[in-house]
């Protein structure tokens, strides 16, 4: 199970300082898994957060769970735009990142939320992206690469489930490099987003 590849690895890289984008069942059972940890989750649908909120109060473990409503946002990144969660103020420092939101149906806003986070973590940051076996997310991932060049780097991928790619902080200084690929990607992606009946 994907679940237990990332939890394994989080605990292997010691993480105290998690950022969730996607709320759900995974807040749960880190809350529970990693007891010392501080867990900032995002979450863009009420409904849904509460439901969490709910779920945390009943069965909770003892980790520091901050829930935070972002509504989702068209956003720009370099030259690109996302339908993303709203921006926003994040900890200080970010040990592993999750990201498992927002929905498919946003054409690749889950691209965004690294872009979001990435001044706040450090060498060593761990991210791990869900539904790996997709497409989407799979030009997500080349995207970030090429953006960050070498101060990021795909480790490996969890083939189980979704497949669950993890990628890691290489290098403390970085440049943002906007590449015409990701530019040209994103005018195709938006424009599809747009035109969606």
């Amino acid at each position: 199970m994907a679940y237990r590849g990332i939890l394994d690895d989080l605990r292997s890289i010691g993480a105290k300082s998690i950022v969730e984008f996607g709320s759900g069942t995974s807040t749960l059972r880190l809350s529970r898994d990693l007891p010392d940890a501080s867990i900032f989750s995002i979450e863009s649908d009420s409904a849904f957060l509460e439901r969490t909120r709910g779920d945390l109060e009943l069965h909770g473990g003892s980790a520091r769970v901050e829930l935070v409503q972002r509504p989702l946002r068209w956003q720009r990144h370099g030259l690109s735009w996302f339908r993303s969660y709203q921006p926003g103020q994040f900890p200080q420092r970010i040990d592993a990142v999750l990201i498992d939101g927002p929905p498919i149906a946003t054409r690749r806003g889950r691209e965004a939320c690294l872009y979001q986070v990435f001044a706040n973590c450090h060498v060593g940051t761990r991210f791990y992206l869900d539904d790996y076996r997709r497409a989407a997310e799979q030009r997500t991932v080349l995207n970030w690469l090429r953006t960050y060049g070498s101060a990021l780097i795909h480790l490996e991928t969890f083939q189980v489930d979704h497949q669950v790619a993890v990628l890691e902080r290489a290098t403390e200084r970085y440049a943002r490099r906007f590449h015409w690929k990701n530019t040209a990607d994103s005018v195709i992606q938006t424009t599809k987003q747009i035109l969606r009946p």
